[in-house]
């Protein structure tokens, strides 16, 4: 390794160390928070931040798009790893998400429904899989790539992939910390209705012509990838202005105005505590120990001091 590599990794370890010692702390905080706040019931919680246990019940029949799994909410992410020189990174050239999509939280004494936008998921990986010699992409991955215009070969063979899902169960027990608050959001079909306005934005050339942002004539990832996002928030703008009270729920849970935190696990409390703790600690202690040991070499590297 030269001199010059060296210097470069352990600056790159000082900072990410240092960024590491922060979010430590973040994660402690949140773990006493989690810790602190008594559970409620659906029934006797009040406005504001709330903590809920129960079963996750879904409101649309939703397929995590790499498995095809029956779930109430899922997230995927699909990352190309790209050489530069002698070192490489994984990128991420496709993610997609069900936040557009409500579900039920119930815990027998009541049920109430649970808006996901912009929640952090704390779910285990339930699927992975990795492009490399000798293996053959499966069938259910082919069709979500080649559905979505994205390509996995190359001239060498398959591209260098990898692919992760997450996803929520119908049934399955999950925790949410989060906002109760009154809402005139209805209890929709959200998937349906995305996927017909998908297929009414393919059908439509004008349209497809606004999404091809670059004019090239071709439809990249991220330029779909923004046409989904500007498609979910104009279908959920749409209904809250349009809903009549009489037909939506009273009480959701989301992300709060002035709490901002909102989880979504389908882990206990007690296990969601032990992994922020353990989270919390790597990131205090692994964070400050990395950040010491490239300070020290950097230091020897520049000659600032001699042992």
């Amino acid at each position: 390794m030269s001199d010059n590599r060296g210097i470069g990794y352990a600056i790159f370890g000082f900072c990410f160390g240092i960024w590491s010692f922060f979010w430590g702390f973040k994660r402690l905080r949140r773990k006493r928070l989690v810790e602190n706040i008594p559970t409620s019931t659906v029934r006797g919680m009040a406005m504001g931040l709330v903590e809920l246990s129960g079963k996750a019940k879904g409101t649309a029949i939703l397929k995590a798009p790499l498995t095809k799994t029956e779930c109430v909410l899922f997230r995927y992410l699909i990352e190309e790893y790209r050489s530069s020189g002698k070192s490489g990174r994984w990128v991420t050239i496709a993610s997609g998400n069900s936040f557009y999509c409500p579900f039920g939280l119930d815990d027998r004494t009541g049920k109430i429904m649970v808006y996901p936008q912009s929640a952090e998921l704390i779910l285990p990986l339930r699927y992975k899989f990795k492009t490399g010699i000798g293996k053959v992409i499966p069938a259910n991955l082919r069709e979500f790539m080649e559905g979505n215009w994205i390509s996995y070969q190359s001239w060498l063979g398959s591209r260098p992939l990898r692919f992760k899902e997450w996803f929520i169960l119908d049934g399955e027990n999950i925790y949410v910390l989060g906002s109760a608050k009154k809402t005139d959001a209805p209890n929709t079909d959200y998937r349906n209705v995305v996927m017909r306005r998908i297929e009414e934005l393919k059908n439509n050339p004008q349209k497809m012509k606004e999404v091809d942002i670059n004019k090239d004539g071709e439809i990249s990832i991220q330029e779909w990838d923004l046409a989904m996002v500007k498609l979910e928030q104009e279908l959920l703008e749409d209904t809250l202005k349009s809903v009549s009270l009489e037909n939506s729920a009273d009480v959701i849970i989301g992300k709060g105005d002035t709490e901002k935190i909102f989880i979504i696990s389908n882990r206990s409390e007690k296990e969601l505590i032990k992994k922020l703790f353990w989270e919390s600690l790597l990131g205090i202690y692994g964070g400050a120990a990395l950040s010491l040991a490239s300070l020290g070499y950097l230091l020897v590297r520049l000659k600032a001091f001699r042992f």
